[in-house]
């Protein structure tokens, strides 16, 4: 018991999830019929396709669904399925701009960010390049990262940072 509310499972998602993994969360999500509340913090695919499986074993109105922002501001996850999603709650937290945010995150390099530990694996994925030598595989088409892109080829009105309140 958390808070007061009873949690009969916590189920995960797998990143890349195989056939039939969305039957198998439904079915399990099943087992207890007086869990009917389901806390869903799952990008949208992956929303679609519970919602999908729920409707494939006749669950349409079993389940209270409450979603997070990735459900909540996106139609995609209940397009053609909306009787699955009726009743939904989804939570958007208030969003709001951070003047002088893009600024500083656009001056970021490898030498002047040490302090944050992802920006590493930012600088990788948005570069297509990895830092260390014993990363890099002969005829892979990955090159050694360097620190000359700068960060300006993100344009950041985009970047919104998240507020509860």
């Amino acid at each position: 018991m958390v808070g007061g509310v009873c949690i009969s499972q916590s189920l995960k998602i797998p990143r890349e999830p195989k056939p039939g993994e969305f039957d198998k969360v439904i079915r399990r999500l099943s087992e207890n019929p007086n869990a009917r509340v389901v806390i869903l913090f799952a990008n949208e695919d992956d929303i679609k396709r519970i919602l999908q499986a729920s409707k494939k074993v006749n669950k349409m109105g079993h389940f209270i669904w409450v979603g997070s922002d990735s459900w909540g501001s996106k139609i995609s996850p209940i397009l053609n399925q909306e009787e699955m999603a009726e009743g939904a709650v989804t939570i958007l937290p208030k969003r709001q701009a951070i003047r002088g945010f893009d600024r500083y995150f656009t001056s970021r390099t490898l030498d002047n960010n040490r302090r944050n530990i992802w920006f590493a694996e930012f600088w990788e994925n948005n570069f297509q390049c990895k830092l260390s030598r014993h990363a890099l595989k002969k005829g892979s088409g990955v090159k050694k990262c360097t620190n000359t892109p700068k960060l300006p080829f993100l344009t950041l009105p985009n970047v919104i940072v998240s507020l509860s309140g």
